[in-house]
């Protein structure tokens, strides 16, 4: 990165805890080394957070894809230039990224180049940095809705190796920060012994259990597109490390504490090819991204996290998660992974989410917060001096002077990744930028160290992986014979078992050797090399000279067999051809025997097929006479059923009209016994009284006894107490029927009011024609005149239901005047009826109705009276209903 305007003053540099004294032999060697191979510089990347409100000022400008502008406070406060004072400065970053980018772009051109490498064999390291609350964690890890790059990188790693992963615990950690390879049983143990803890809820497994995150399945739904790059004749596993480092101590997040509530601090050691690791961290083999994220969801609820005046989340440690990527080459059937150590490559993937620096001044910080404040500050002061004395280095490696030590273990995050810095693997860094007026400050120091970053050139790792002489892509190879066998003896074809592929060695000594030249001060560690090559080139001429005198012995030992098959075929030729010569003349033979019989069971089935034709016409004739028949036996219970109903109903209607006519004659011997009791009353008190009763009164009896004889249809209803003795007769006295005006009417200015008198459950009429009376009152029964009389009702209507002869339902309304009489009652003069009748399209016998003829005016509490003419129209009507209703009560006259 260049800067293209001078900055004002430079921050001083943080004094080195170790002095500075002149390197060893082995650094020198190791410098120059480094320095003869190829370098790149550190990638570094620039994003920028949005702003929280639209109202905050900004000091940052993005001019381009590559360039961002920082303006002084001054500027943006006074908005005109002071003599002396700073201008816009630019800075140019490998890319800057905008706003309002996607997680999608900043993962595409970052990391994932960086898993190009992990499949390659090669190591990377990313990290963020930045002031607090400039989004390093988002950018990094993200959140449900908006994945980081630490989920996609999982993601697009199991992606490229779904189909050439090896069976777990086929790669088992050895703590040494490598790896062994287990025998198939062994790795069955392994995983039941896993299985038996899964089960059992112990382990882990009891803490992943109880705090797995239900957001996980959601931070797995990307589908990025597999990369191309990996070897398919090699087997992959994927490790996973999460540790942090808190305070200057590096602890294990994924450690199995148990009982153990705080973490155990581990230690930073270096392995037998010069490695940096953890010793005793725990390794987690996970086969998808689901379990990946499972593990890392684990880890992050132990993660120390904190509150802060500017950032109500704030990282209180470095985190750094490992990905390690161990491959090994198959066997010669491409199966297997080779029993061998020594063919392992490991690649490793760091991603660093570094803690923000913050000032005290700012932040407020008190005691516990104030100290792990200074220790992210100091260990962020010695990465940033680590990295001036490599540029410095650098810088003076052609002057002959004397190189800087660099203080890699004055701080745990610079000597754990110590190695990367060496020439290990590829560093990269993404500077995320708050670009508040707030934070003009602690940009400006990103800004410097970004700067200083960038001109820091770390050399190229190339990886050499051993060249075992195995014929590429015999993996695929053997799998594809496997399938062209399967199909041959889905066809049936045995000798199919019996064959074998051969993918074995590649007749090749190796790539070639190296360009060396021998008058430099390596010469020594030159021919180390040249030795070493020279050593796997005979290794493998021995490998291939056994291979081939087993493949020599071997094709003798086949051509051998064959000229004995060859021979033992021909024999086996000769009788066969005689035999097929007897076999062709018995088909013929044969062929000649077939033809006859073929057209003897044609002629057969001609005649079956007539007899078949045959008894499917009779069939069909016994059918039509089966239906005939069935046909007129319905007929015949139709008439049946028809007279019987008639009979039942002219049965029924004879014994009504003989119930009538016998209670006509009773009612009239009844009224005539009480004519005469009437007159020998009035004779007794004409005895015993003093005063001889008015002629009006005998009249009035007189004139209720020849209407009673005339039967006029009209009926009363009167409260009488039923004589037992001739005395009762006599010292009651009787009253005639109440007057009333039969050409009574109503004032018909407020419309008629009807009282509907209906049964309590009727019958469903399910009509398209229904009863509808306009301004009306519903009753079941009526007990009381009030019910009658108190509702002002002007129309009474009877609702019957009968069945008729058919034995369908008939309703009949029963419409009559409410006329009001003189004793304050009211009587009922039916004057109309209407009949709505349902009838079946289809005619069915009538069924026997129970006779309603016993229906009469007693169920309203009065006698009915009728003439004594023949039965009519008007007297059936009069022995269903109650015709008149007389309100008033009946009185007992004095005796």
């Amino acid at each position: 990165m260049k800067r293209q305007i001078q900055i004002r003053s430079r921050t001083p540099l943080r004094v080195p805890k170790t002095p500075r004294t002149a390197p060893t032999q082995t650094h020198t060697e190791k410098r120059k080394d480094s320095s003869s191979k190829q370098q790149d510089p550190v990638n570094v990347f620039c994003r920028v957070r949005p702003l929280q409100s639209d109202g905050d000022l900004t000091c940052m400008r993005v001019k381009n894809s590559t360039t961002i502008a920082v303006n002084s406070q001054d500027q943006l406060l006074h908005h005109k230039q002071t003599p002396g004072a700073q201008r816009e400065m630019q800075y140019i970053f490998k890319h800057v990224f905008q706003p309002d980018v996607t997680q999608q772009d900043v993962f595409a051109a970052v990391a994932q180049p960086l898993v190009e490498n992990l499949i390659r064999g090669r190591n990377s390291l990313l990290f963020t940095y930045g002031v607090t609350g400039s989004g390093k964690t988002y950018t990094m890890t993200g959140n449900a809705r908006h994945r980081g790059v630490m989920p996609r990188c999982l993601d697009l790693l199991f992606r490229s190796i779904s189909d050439y992963q090896a069976k777990k615990f086929v790669f088992k950690p050895d703590r040494l920060n490598g790896f062994e390879i287990l025998s198939e049983e062994d790795a069955l143990l392994e995983r039941q012994h896993e299985m038996n803890q899964r089960f059992a809820g112990a382990g882990r497994f009891a803490f992943r259990r109880k705090d797995s995150d239900p957001e996980i399945a959601s931070q797995a739904s990307v589908e990025p597109t597999p990369l191309n790059t990996l070897d398919e004749d090699n087997m992959y596993s994927v490790f996973i490390t999460y540790v942090e480092m808190y305070n200057n101590s590096v602890y294990d997040l994924l450690e199995d504490s148990g009982i153990q509530k705080s973490l155990q601090c581990k230690i930073i050691r270096e392995d037998a090819n010069h490695q940096m690791f953890v010793h005793g961290v725990t390794e987690v083999e996970v086969k998808t991204v689901e379990e990946a994220l499972e593990v890392f969801q684990m880890g992050q609820k132990r993660k120390r996290m904190g509150n802060t005046i500017l950032n109500a989340e704030s990282s209180r440690s470095h985190s750094v998660f490992n990905i390690r990527l161990v491959q090994a080459p198959t066997d010669c059937q491409g199966e297997r992974v080779l029993q061998d150590k020594q063919t392992i490559t490991v690649s490793q993937l760091s991603l660093v989410d570094l803690a923000g620096s913050e000032r005290s001044s700012r932040t407020k910080n008190t005691g516990v917060r104030l100290r792990e404040a200074g220790n992210i500050n100091n260990s962020l002061m010695t990465l940033r001096t680590c990295l001036e004395y490599l540029r410095e280095n650098q810088l003076t490696a052609g002057c002959g002077t004397a190189s800087k030590k660099i203080p890699y273990r004055d701080s745990k995050i610079t000597h754990m990744f110590k190695n990367y810095f060496d020439g290990e693997g590829q560093v990269s860094m993404i500077v995320c930028i708050n670009p508040r007026m707030e934070d003009y400050d602690e940009n400006m120091q990103v800004m410097k160290f970004a700067e200083m970053t960038q001109e820091v050139q770390i050399a190229r790792a190339t990886p050499m992986k051993p060249d075992l002489g195995l014929t590429p892509g015999r993996r695929k190879a053997n799998k594809l014979f496997k399938i062209a066998v399967n199909n041959l003896n889905e066809l049936g074809i045995p000798e199919a078992k019996h064959l074998d592929v051969d993918v074995g060695l590649v007749y090749s000594l190796g790539p070639d050797f190296p360009n060396y030249q021998m008058d430099s001060p390596e010469t020594e560690c030159k021919i180390q090399e040249l030795m070493q090559y020279l050593e796997q080139r005979i290794e493998k001429r021995r490998k291939l000279r056994a291979n081939l005198e087993l493949k020599s012995d071997n094709f003798r030992q086949l051509l051998m067999n064959m000229d004995r098959d060859n021979l033992q075929l021909r024999t086996e030729l000769a009788s066969m051809k005689a035999v097929y010569k007897q076999e062709r003349e018995r088909s013929l033979a044969l062929e000649n025997k077939v033809r006859i019989h073929e057209s003897s069971i044609d002629v057969l089935n001609n005649t079956v097929s007539k007899q078949e034709r045959k008894i499917h016409e009779l069939t069909q004739k016994l059918s039509e006479q089966d239906f005939m028949l069935n046909q007129k036996e319905q007929e015949k219970e139709k008439q049946k059923k028809k007279y019987n109903s008639k009979l039942a109903v002219e049965s029924d209607k004879n014994k009504r009209e003989f119930d009538l006519k016998l209670r006509e004659q009773r009612a009239k011997m009844q009224e005539r016994m009480r004519i005469k009791d009437e007159k020998l009353r009035l004779v007794s008190n004409i005895l015993q009284s003093e005063d001889v009763p008015s002629l009006a009164r005998s009249q009035s009896s007189e004139n209720i006894l020849s209407d009673k004889e005339r039967g006029a249809f009209t009926a009363r209803t009167e409260s009488t107490v039923p004589a037992t003795t001739r005395t009762d007769i006599y010292c009651t006295p009787r009253h005639g029927m109440a007057a009333a005006n039969n050409r009574h009417r109503r004032s018909r200015s407020a419309g008629d009011k009807w009282l509907e008198h209906r049964a309590a459950n009727p019958v469903p009429l399910g009509t398209i024609m229904q009863p509808y009376l306009k301004n009306r009152k519903s009753v079941t029964k009526l007990t009381d005149m009030k019910e009658l009389t108190g509702h002002g009702a002007t129309k009474y209507c009877l609702v019957s239901q009968d069945a008729d002869t058919d034995g369908d339902v008939e309703t009949k309304l029963y419409k009559g005047n409410v006329i009001p009489t003189c004793g304050g009652g009211a009587q009922v003069v039916f004057n109309d009826v209407e009949c709505l009748k349902q009838k079946s399209p289809v005619h069915s016998p009538t069924r026997k109705r129970p006779s309603n003829a016993n229906l009469s005016a007693s169920a309203f509490g009065g006698p009915l009276p009728t003439s004594t003419t023949g039965l009519t129209s008007v007297q059936d009507v009069a022995s269903r209903c109650n015709l008149g209703i007389e309100g008033h009560s009946s009185k007992k006259s004095k005796m």
